[in-house]
């Protein structure tokens, strides 16, 4: 390291300016990046640089104040970042009790019923649940964990949040896989962070970032297309390749062999997820529904005619929340079901028609089924705003599904979705 300057007994040695803008390019990393106290950072580069021996806390301030003054480091204010919102733990406890979930996270935000209408205010919800949701997941996520992700924009921004919360705070969690459990859309939507900002949906997309949170984790990208043309050809693409990862009958085999989820895997090798993170949509005529979203893009061609029929006759007998039905499609995995509130309220003709469209989007899906997430241990769904209370509502209450038992363990969602589905719980309980 070169030095310069004055070399009067007593005074040290000064840094020439090549190194001044390293060392305090160095210094500002450890305080902001790093989050290294004082001391830590003083001996850290005494360690690695022995000709700074002479190096003092004062002489670490100053290279730092120098990073701030010289824009070595730029500051950026985006007042239209994410927050975090403050959890409601009233409602949490009552949710838990009255839809047995393991557990549940309710955020203190306002916009639900904005999100009927503006997309700015669907996104602000979006975001805000992703921050809660991460800060959960980071409780929860353990060494070896299989993470599984679907489609939307809550698990999206869970993951992005997850990624970024460990930028400061980083967590020794290894050997962490992170794989998607349905094909791509290539849908996207707008975003709040500016006017031409837009936020792909893809469970692969997820997957990337939360991957980066951990220190060694291996993502495995599906790469698959959200649908095929007829459903003959699903068993092609589940067979080999990476369609094996949401293959039901691969999963079926792994659990009766016994196959522990731990270990260095062979190439080849396809592990049941142990936690999924998954959204759940609302197929609504005038919504950001990724279905809705994407209906003219390619790969949803092969869902074509059906898509756009059920979402003409969903538009022609929900619309404007006709028939007391706000949505009458949900999706969990990109998977569509029928919600609780068409069943109850739509014409029996109408229900038939749209079943017949479900059924056959549903048999052209590379998607896991809703029997497979029976399989995974623990299944976190986030997801809320006014366009979703019905479907929400509806994979909650099982066992009015017809299902063989319960699919979700844990949700996050808003205060007044939160609110809604309790109000629809003792309606319930005094009908009964």
């Amino acid at each position: 390291m070169a030095i310069t300057g004055d070399k009067r007994r007593g005074r040290r040695p000064a840094l020439d300016p090549t190194d001044r803008r390293r060392m305090a390019a160095r210094i500002a990393k450890m305080v902001l990046v790093d989050r290294l106290e004082q001391k830590e950072i003083l001996l850290q580069l005494k360690r690695s640089e022995p000709s700074l021996a002479h190096i003092d806390a004062s002489t670490v301030s100053r290279l730092y104040r120098f990073a701030l003054d010289t824009g070595i480091v730029r500051v950026h204010i985006d007042e239209n970042a994410p927050f975090k919102p403050a959890r409601v733990e009233t409602l949490e406890r009552e949710l838990v009790a009255a839809y047995e979930l393991q557990s549940a996270i309710v955020a203190d935000t306002t916009g639900h019923d904005e999100t009927l209408e503006s997309s700015l205010a669907d996104d602000q919800m979006h975001q805000a649940l992703g921050q809660l949701c991460a800060d959960y997941l980071d409780t929860i996520v353990r060494q070896n964990e299989i993470v599984a992700l679907s489609s939307g924009r809550a698990v999206f921004y869970s993951c992005e949040s997850l990624f970024n919360k460990h930028i400061f705070d980083k967590r020794n969690v290894r050997g962490v896989k992170v794989v998607s459990m349905n094909g791509n859309i290539a849908a996207e939507v707008w975003s709040m962070e500016s006017p031409d900002a837009r936020r792909a949906m893809d469970a692969d997309i997820s997957g990337a970032w939360l991957a980066r949170a951990f220190p060694d984790a291996q993502l495995i990208r599906l790469s698959l297309p959200v649908a095929v043309k007829s459903p003959d050809m699903i068993q092609d693409w589940l067979d080999e390749g990476p369609g094996r990862w949401i293959s039901p009958q691969v999963w079926k085999d792994k659990l009766k062999q016994g196959v522990a989820n731990t270990g260095k895997p062979d190439d080849d090798e396809v592990y049941v997820p142990t936690l999924a993170l998954v959204g759940i949509g609302g197929v609504r005529a005038k919504s950001g529904h990724r279905f809705i979203v994407g209906l003219h893009e390619p790969m949803l061609g092969n869902l074509q005619p059906e898509l756009g029929k059920m979402i003409d006759l969903i538009e022609s007998h929900t619309g404007e929340g006709r028939n007391g039905v706000s949505c009458a499609v949900g999706d969990l995995c990109n998977r569509l079901f029928i919600t609780l509130a068409a069943k109850k309220n739509l014409p029996k003709i109408v229900l038939i028609e749209l079943e017949s469209y479900v059924k056959s989007i549903n048999e052209r899906l590379l998607s896991i089924t809703f029997e497979q997430l029976y399989m995974v241990p623990k299944v976190v769904v986030v997801a809320g705003g006014a366009t979703k209370v019905d479907a929400i509502r509806s994979v909650l209450e099982w066992q009015a599904m017809g299902w063989e038992q319960p699919i979700v363990h844990d949700l996050c969602t808003d205060k007044e979705t939160a609110i809604r589905l309790l109000e629809a719980k003792r309606n319930i309980s005094r009908r009964g």
